[in-house]
């Protein structure tokens, strides 16, 4: 995952969380109060409105995984190919907010715009019908088709429901550490490992090299900065690659190195959830 993964996942995750007690895009929100009120103790004379249970009203054709409604936009048979198309809304609101900037390596500045973060990744799905059931998915989180290898010649009128059995959801993880030539190797979270490369000197400044390791790059994403005054800007070495390369210009490079891992991991969403497809049958 490169850096603008990165940062898509973690700013995913803090707009989510705003959700809670948000109004999302075709969901409605109920809060029923009463006139009346409820006395405080004798020493004070304020009152407090009673507050209700709240309900919700979804739209059938939705699917509500954490705060994110999953929407089924097409649905399509070829062969022995089934796809799902889906659309993904966050319930937190964003209207209004203007893209988010972040500066890169060589001050080369990112726009991100928040309709295009991923805010769950619906990574497991069965397809069921009488006789079978059939598993799939998308091919990674950033996909809208869900698909499924079937029997040949199947239909679509076949499917007697649909469910998603692994739903994953980003959540930040901002690591500060320190590497040496005698221990080079540390681990930022389970599956998840940087190593101190190479240390060169060039000038007055120093070129620190490290790789991030990653047991599952589809589940856990980082990047790799300096820790605290005396960095520039670190930057990948290449579109892929997972080496970093860092520069201090702070004097001496210390013996033990600062530096910061900012990421995500995936976490799973606990339950099943049931796809409506009533809408495009």
């Amino acid at each position: 995952m490169n850096i603008r993964g990165v940062l898509l996942v973690v700013v995913a995750f803090a707009i989510g969380a705003l959700a809670a007690g948000s109004i999302g895009v075709r969901v409605i929100r109920e809060v029923n109060t009463t006139d009346e009120a409820t006395s405080l103790p004798p020493q004070s004379t304020s009152t407090v409105p009673v507050r209700e249970a709240e309900t919700f009203q979804v739209d059938p054709d939705e699917t509500i995984i954490a705060s994110v409604a999953l929407v089924p936009s097409s649905i399509e048979a070829s062969g022995s190919d089934l796809g799902i198309g889906y659309d993904l809304v966050t319930l937190a609101p964003y209207g209004g907010i203007p893209p988010i900037e972040f500066v890169g390596g060589f001050g080369v500045i990112t726009t991100i715009d928040l309709a295009d973060i991923d805010h769950i990744y619906p990574k497991s799905w069965v397809v069921a019908t009488p006789n079978d059931e059939f598993v799939g998915g998308p091919a990674n989180a950033t996909t809208r088709v869900a698909r499924f290898d079937v029997d040949e010649g199947f239909s679509i009128s076949e499917i007697t429901s649909v469910r998603i059995t692994e739903a994953l959801a980003p959540f930040p993880v901002t690591v500060p550490f320190v590497v040496s030539q005698d221990e080079p190797t540390v681990e930022i979270v389970p599956g998840v490992t940087v190593e101190l490369l190479n240390v060169s000197e060039q000038g007055t400044s120093s070129i620190v090299q490290v790789e991030i390791n990653i047991d599952d790059p589809e589940r856990a994403g980082f990047f790799v900065s300096g820790d605290g005054p005396g960095w520039r800007s670190a930057f990948f070495e290449a579109e892929g690659r997972p080496r970093v390369n860092l520069t201090w210009v702070g004097g001496t490079l210390p013996s033990d190195i600062p530096l910061l891992a900012t990421g995500s991991v995936l976490v799973p969403i606990e339950g099943d959830f049931v796809v409506s497809l009533e809408g495009l049958l």
